[in-house]
């Protein structure tokens, strides 16, 4: 390892302890400032015969997954592994669920290996996690040790482990400096006559190595060699810096979270940035870290950083912008995207943040689905976000995630909806295509479907025009942007324009995880279209050992389980189709919801729970807001219809009027309900007869328009039409295929389905006979409604539900226990029940239990 500084002291009493006792595992622990990263640097730098992994974490809130990753990349760039089997691992990381495990096996051929993770406390919450895989690690790998700099505390460091010497532990203790090393390093390293300060020093500072040393620097400039403890104990970090230049030199320099020589001259201009910041290494404001192989980068203690960042903000704003964008460049240059978009954050240079926030896109396009970025972006004002709409359409989805949100979620994508034209005449491709999406995906949230599905054209428009070699640079983030787009096109109901899309954005998918979440979107559109081979084809390129542990039950698979959630009602096992969405919190708080509320009220259609679920869907829309999707779109019209159904199967007709008569932008996703409506009237004449209209009407599926031919040839057969009926069924089975989709004949009352099936065997139609045989439910009847109760009769039905007794129905009413008794005679025979429970189930079912309508 190259780049180190000689030691201001040995101190063989600490470097012993971390190269000559048993444990595997060695945790300083104490607060910034206290040298543990210069003590495990000199003790690495005196071991030629180790291999070191050295990892410093340099964010906040740093996940399991990522630290793993940035050990496998470290290892390679330190040239422990091969460059290109460190990159696999970083991917193979992503979907493992044994990270600890993965690791050892990696690192299993490399000897007498150190690993060291420094600033181990920025893993925060996944703290824990972190010490069982390190634990496991030391197991999996016998000649492997662990050395971990941190200033919180870590379970790894439990007395019960330390006492067993599992773990050797250092603390702030250990680590200061004691009064024969105080002395030692003044008579080495301090002012000539300095030493006699020793006692003092030591009893002022507590042996803390930072305020030694700057106690060291104090001394030399006090003319009567007697400084002010006090004060220099508490004085602020600055002051630790020898002169104006230097402090200019960190003031510029604390912008990035570390640097090497290269950008230090650039931020400062100073040809001597070497021996400058080797001076500031001698006063321990900050260490050399490993970067790369033969590269190591300057990162200052983080209270001085910490300290200079704020003089940072009282710079003048050219100034300001100008060491960010710099320090975003230098970031961007190296690969550190996340910390590039956290400096341009946090010197609100929101025009320089924005861009790279759609690199970060750009590099990986998983980033809008998770929370990673959420407090950069929670942080820049609502001014900021109207001019750039990358970070609106960010800060949108930060807020759609959660829905307590939502509502806040709404003024955010008003701002990329009104997008029109890039901001900026050098804006990449990339960047213009994410502002394109973002546009179609929040006209799409805002329930502005009409209007997403134009912007989705305009879109793929613009991803057209651009040549092919910049499409490689696009290409995962091309088919996340074709994804969205594709989604906007369903809901509005270009359903073949939708499959298209997809198509396109699984040629782009690169990686089998990206794959995964472009294929799903081919099961669910082709799914839901009735396409239920293509559907089926489309499941089995997918790649189960391509998800991130848990993800299957997450958004990114939410068109999958949807489309697998149709096919098995299809197949008319209707309580594992129910069981699709068992732990899947995107079935009830998320843009998906039609769809999967669509499949659900099927499931129960099925299962004979026509009314429990018509009732809960009627109050899930009631409900404000409303639920997600259920402006006017394919899958808000969908559900609608469908509820329709639902009251018809209860013998509803009343609660089914309204929704046969809503006005839609896509009405074919209602015209199964309206003519089964018409069938159930005795209507099969006027059936047949609007078929070819409705045929035709706007925002049908697949599956809509075969259901509509299989109740126009019911209506067919009931008038004595055999061949109308046989050529309309053919129809249908030449739409979906032999074995395709058949949840409509859940539609037909059984009488209708017997009747089709006795028709098929007798034309020998073995195709028919075989697509009609499927188990279908009997879910709808034919026969006539019961005859209208009247007002008063409905008033009676609902105060004998309340009261147990006719005599407390009568003196609830204040009528004669008699006209109560006659009451319910006309209404058994009305109803065709013969009992108390047998009246109020019907009457539950027939929703007669509200307020009663006029006579």
């Amino acid at each position: 390892m190259t780049g180190s500084t000689p030691v201001l002291l040995p101190r063989p009493r600490l470097l012993d302890r971390l190269g000559t006792n048993e444990s595997r595992v060695v945790v300083l622990s104490a607060p910034s400032g206290s040298g543990k990263t210069s003590l495990v640097r000199s003790w690495v730098d005196q071991q030629e015969s180790l291999q070191v992994v050295w990892v410093t974490l340099d964010t906040d809130h740093v996940g399991r997954t990522n630290l793993w990753q940035a050990v496998v990349t470290n290892a390679g760039r330190l040239g422990v592994l091969p460059t290109a089997d460190a990159a696999d691992l970083v991917a193979d990381l992503e979907r493992a669920t044994d990270l600890p495990a993965l690791v050892a096996t990696a690192l299993a051929s490399r000897p007498r290996l150190v690993l060291v993770l420094d600033a181990y406390e920025r893993l925060r919450d996944a703290t824990a996690a972190v010490d069982d895989d390190v634990q496991r690690l030391v197991r999996a790998h016998p000649d492997l040790t662990v050395v971990i700099t941190t200033r919180t505390t870590t379970g790894l460091a439990h007395p019960g482990r330390t006492l067993r010497g599992d773990v050797e532990l250092l603390t702030a203790t250990d680590l200061a400096f004691t009064e024969e090393e105080t002395a030692a390093l003044l008579a080495t390293h301090g002012a000539p006559g300095t030493t006699r300060h020793a006692a003092d020093l030591h009893r002022a500072t507590g042996g803390f190595p930072l305020a030694v040393r700057a106690g060291m620097i104090s001394l030399a400039r006090a003319s009567d060699g007697v400084p002010d403890w006090p004060s220099l104990v508490a004085d602020d970090l600055r002051g630790q810096l020898t002169d104006a230049a230097t402090r200019a030199f960190v003031l510029a320099t604390s912008v990035p979270p570390y640097f090497d020589v290269e950008l230090a001259i650039e931020l400062t201009g100073s040809p001597e940035a070497k021996a400058v910041i080797a001076e500031l290494e001698w006063n321990g404001l900050g260490r050399w870290i490993p970067f790369a192989p033969g590269r190591q980068v300057f990162q200052y203690v983080e209270s001085l950083r910490t300290a200079m960042r704020a003089d940072v903000e009282q710079l003048p704003a050219g100034r300001r912008a100008r060491l960010a964008l710099q320090t975003v460049g230098w970031l961007h240059r190296n690969g550190n995207f996340e910390a590039a978009f956290e400096v341009a954050v946090d010197a609100r240079q929101y025009d320089i943040a924005g861009r790279v926030y759609a690199a970060l896109v750009a590099s990986n396009p998983d980033t809008i689905t998770t929370g990673r970025f959420d407090r950069q972006l929670a942080s820049v004002p609502r001014r900021a976000l109207t001019q750039y709409p990358a970070l609106a359409l960010g800060r949108g989805l930060a807020c759609h995630r959660n829905p307590a949100l939502h509502g806040a979620a709404v003024e955010f994508f008003r701002i990329p909806a009104a997008w029109t034209t890039p901001r900026s005449p050098d804006m990449t491709p990339g960047e213009i295509l994410t502002c394109h999406t973002a546009k179609a995906a929040s006209l799409r949230i805002l329930g502005r479907f009409d209007e997403a599905g134009r912007a989705a054209h305009q879109a793929l428009a613009y991803f057209a025009t651009i040549p092919d070699g910049e499409q490689l640079h696009v290409t995962d983030l091309g088919a996340t942007t074709l994804r969205h787009l594709a989604y906007s096109l369903f809901q509005d109901g270009q359903i073949d324009a939708a499959r298209a899309t997809t198509m396109q954005a699984i040629t782009l998918s690169t990686h089998a995880e990206s794959l995964n979440h472009t294929a799903v979107y081919a099961v669910g559109f082709n799914a839901l279209d009735g396409r239920t081979a293509e559907a089926r084809a489309a499941l089995d390129h997918i790649d189960p050992g391509a998800w991130r542990p848990g993800q299957t039950e997450t958004y990114p698979n939410a068109l999958g389980r949807i489309g697998r959630a149709a096919l098995l009602v299809d197949d008319f096992d209707l309580a594992a189709s129910i069981s699709e969405y068992d732990g899947c919190a995107f079935a009830t708080a998320s843009e998906f919801w039609p769809f999967v509320t669509w499949t659900l009220m099927h499931a129960h259609l099925g299962l004979g729970q026509a009314t429990t679920e018509a009732h809960r869907v009627e109050a899930a829309l009631a409900r404000t807001p409303a639920p997600p999707g259920m402006a006017d779109s394919l899958g808000s019209a969908a559900v609608r219809g469908t509820l329709a159904i639902l009251w018809l199967a209860a013998g509803n007709r009343t609660k089914a009027g309204p929704l046969l008569r809503l006005r839609t932008r896509y009405p074919g996703q209602l015209a199964p309900a309206v003519l089964l409506s018409r069938l159930l009237a005795g209507e099969a004449t006027e059936v047949v007869a609007a078929l070819p209209d409705v045929e035709t009407l706007a925002g049908h599926t697949g599956r809509s328009t075969a259901a509509v031919l299989a109740l126009g040839a019911a209506a067919a057969l009931r008038v004595d039409r055999p061949d109308t009926a046989i050529a309309l069924l053919d129809r249908m089975v030449a739409l979906v295929g032999p074995g395709g989709a058949r949840l409509h004949l859940m539609y037909l009352p059984g009488e209708d389905l017997a009747a089709l099936r006795a028709l098929a065997a007798d034309r020998n139609n073995t195709a028919l006979i075989d697509y009609l045989a499927a188990p279908v439910p009997h879910v709808v009847t034919a026969v006539a409604a019961p005859p209208a109760l009247t007002a008063q009769e409905r008033t009676v039905i609902a105060a004998f539900a309340r009261h147990p007794t006719r005599a407390a129905t009568a003196a609830a009413l204040h009528i004669s226990e008699n006209t109560v008794k006659t009451h319910l005679r006309r209404i058994y025979r009305k109803l065709g029940v013969n009992s108390r429970d047998a009246v109020i189930q019907k009457a539950i079912e027939l929703d007669l239990l509200g307020p009663p309508r006029a006579p």
